[in-house]
């Protein structure tokens, strides 16, 4: 039976370690034969310092771009593939659905067998210090696949009145009680709006 995983880990080893700011992957490439990953990452924070605390970590190969905004920061980088969860969840091909990192420490949402989650979580402790591991039951036809701040996000777009017409707040406000920047809000709302419409095509509309 498919399980849905929250992993939270300190993972000192890497790059979030140094890493004050709450931080969104939004796209993960990966190139085990040459021992990378190419990731991408949004930040809540323009502040010019994060980018010289990745820079001076052993797990960063190269800094790709760097693109500042007010309130956020868009990073492309190569790491380290070995020894990095991403690697190891690739390794162990489970479905990835998010990865934010927070208070210094990586939170990983994968979908895998059952069979297969105590190995995982086995290997993640040789990697780093397993805080919190959450197991639920998953099913791709009854749940359109919303991570936990997309969840967050919508409801507080839906309750505040962001989605009626004429709006009762603003892109700026909503980010703002989320303290988050408005990027990164917007890049939350649409991946959710997204996801609840493709839901909605398949299992209602046809």
């Amino acid at each position: 039976m498919l399980k849905r995983v929250d992993l939270l880990i300190s993972h000192e080893d890497c790059w979030t370690s140094n890493m004050p700011y709450i931080a969104y992957t939004i796209n993960l490439e990966v190139y085990p034969h040459k021992d990378y990953l190419r990731s991408r990452i949004l930040i809540d924070s323009s502040d010019k310092n994060i980018t010289k605390l990745m820079k001076s970590h052993r797990s960063i190969i190269k800094i790709v771009s760097i693109d500042r905004f007010k309130g956020g920061t868009y990073v492309d980088f190569l790491n380290t593939y070995r020894g990095s969860i991403a690697g190891l969840l690739y390794d162990r091909e489970v479905l990835i659905l998010g990865n934010i990192i927070e208070n210094e420490m990586e939170k990983w949402s994968f979908v895998t067998s059952n069979k297969n989650i105590k190995e995982i979580v086995n290997e993640a402790k040789n990697l780093g210090k397993v805080v919190d591991v959450k197991v639920t039951d998953y099913d791709p036809m009854l749940y359109p696949g919303l991570t936990d701040i997309e969840k967050k996000v919508i409801l507080m777009a839906y309750n505040h009145g962001y989605l009626d017409y004429p709006r009762r707040i603003t892109a700026d406000e909503l980010a703002e009680l989320m303290k988050m920047s408005k990027v990164t809000f917007l890049y939350h709302l649409r991946n959710a709006q997204k996801k609840l419409i493709r839901f909605s095509i398949k299992n209602i509309l046809t």
